[in-house]
């Protein structure tokens, strides 16, 4: 009975999820047009990530194993705060936020806000709700291809944006690079909360 309930609790979940990440990226807001690189790597992730999903939602329903439900619980922590993250740092990149890596004609870099802690807190963000929610299936497989093929892919894509930032800032960008961390903060963050270009 008490897994019964954690099925219908996961299926609403899930239904939740896709719907959100639908709307995030296919809903409309103002951006402006540039010039974009690495085109491949928005169809290969999104591959990776419905594949993550969908591998989750079929381990759960076709392993049908145990449910720890404080892994699910720890899981469900971790895809709330991914999706306020990454929503609290595409509102502070504004109309400069893509799903590529794109640089636009006199495009502002952003070192405020989340930015001041992370240069790639949106890659952390989506790192999160990747592991979150096999995490809250329970589905070890789909962890693993989160864990082992969408994490090294993105990995990837970051070596790319921030060649593509230094060409496009140079010095303002390394300098940036040197004060605040790619995905994990640095010390200095701590102490320091703006960066001025």
């Amino acid at each position: 009975m008490e897994q019964n309930w954690f099925t219908a609790g996961f299926v609403v979940f899930m239904v939740f999820v896709v719907a959100q990440r639908l709307m995030e990226t296919f809903g409309r807001r103002p951006t402006i047009q540039g010039n974009r690189c690495l085109r491949l790597s928005f169809p290969v992730l999104m591959t990776v990530h419905v594949g993550v999903f969908a591998g989750s939602v079929v381990e759960y329903f076709w392993m049908q194993r145990q449910v720890r439900y404080w892994i699910s619980a720890v899981g469900l922590v971790l895809y709330v705060v991914s999706v306020v993250l990454r929503n609290v740092a595409i509102r502070t990149l504004g109309h400069y936020f893509s799903l590529h890596i794109e640089i636009r004609e006199q495009h502002k870099l952003i070192t405020h806000g989340v930015y001041s802690w992370v240069r790639h807190p949106i890659y952390i963000a989506v790192i999160m709700e990747l592991v979150s929610v096999p995490l809250v299936a329970n589905a070890w497989g789909a962890l693993g291809g989160a864990v082992f093929v969408y994490v090294p892919l993105l990995m990837w894509r970051l070596v790319h944006e921030e060649r593509a930032m230094i060409e496009s800032f140079g010095e303002i960008y390394c300098a940036y690079q040197r004060n605040v961390g790619a995905l994990l903060p640095r010390l200095s963050a701590f102490y320091r909360r703006r960066i001025e270009p």
